[in-house]
């Protein structure tokens, strides 16, 4: 089959002798190139992109790690507030630490949604709180007692809302260290 191939001259006469063969031929390099120049293109840019994912979970287990603390102290005070609280006891308040890392939360995903809907929580509740004292239950810093009823059905539904900010911050403190295990086992040894 093979006898008497001479490589360049034997595939010029073949196309030489098949006019057509050389449109399909010129046409299948052209595809080629344009895959080839295409792939050549977007290499950059692919690592540009996992670059940029790489500092992002960098960013995000820094952000986890720095929070940790101050996500725990939090959720210790709404479960202070929850057994022995009421409606007359100073509200909490969300540290400054946490408060100021509101926009980088994004970078937790649903964590970080769950912690701002947490952080919503609690300023509601000590908004609400702060509106019940400051109507006159309070005279020479002791609660009035006859309005005593008036705040327990906004003390129930305080305790409601930091019952679901502190459901969120169980979420966020247990999966946290996971999330920080996963990137140590993606990164590898």
């Amino acid at each position: 089959m093979f006898q008497g191939f001479q490589f360049p001259k034997t595939i010029l006469v073949w196309f030489e002798a098949h006019p057509g063969a050389a449109g399909w031929m010129q046409a299948i390099i052209a595809g080629v190139a344009i895959i080839a120049v295409y792939v050549a293109a977007t290499i950059p840019v692919r690592a540009e992109a996992a670059r940029l994912e790489r500092e992002r979970r960098l960013r995000a287990d820094g952000l986890a790690l720095l929070l940790m603390p101050e996500i725990i102290e939090l959720k210790g005070e709404i479960e202070a507030l929850i057994e022995t609280g009421d409606i007359y006891d100073p509200p909490i308040t969300v540290s400054v630490t946490l408060v100021s890392k509101t926009d980088d939360l994004y970078l937790l995903g649903d964590l970080g949604r769950r912690l701002l809907q947490t952080i919503g929580l609690v300023n509601g509740v000590a908004a609400q709180t702060r509106r019940f004292q400051a109507i006159g239950v309070m005279h020479d810093g002791t609660p009035i007692q006859s309005r005593a009823s008036d705040g327990d059905s906004i003390w129930a539904n305080n305790v409601s809302s930091l019952r679901i900010g502190l459901e969120n911050l169980d979420e966020v403190s247990e999966r946290i260290p996971d999330l920080l295990i996963l990137e140590v086992k993606r990164k590898g040894p």
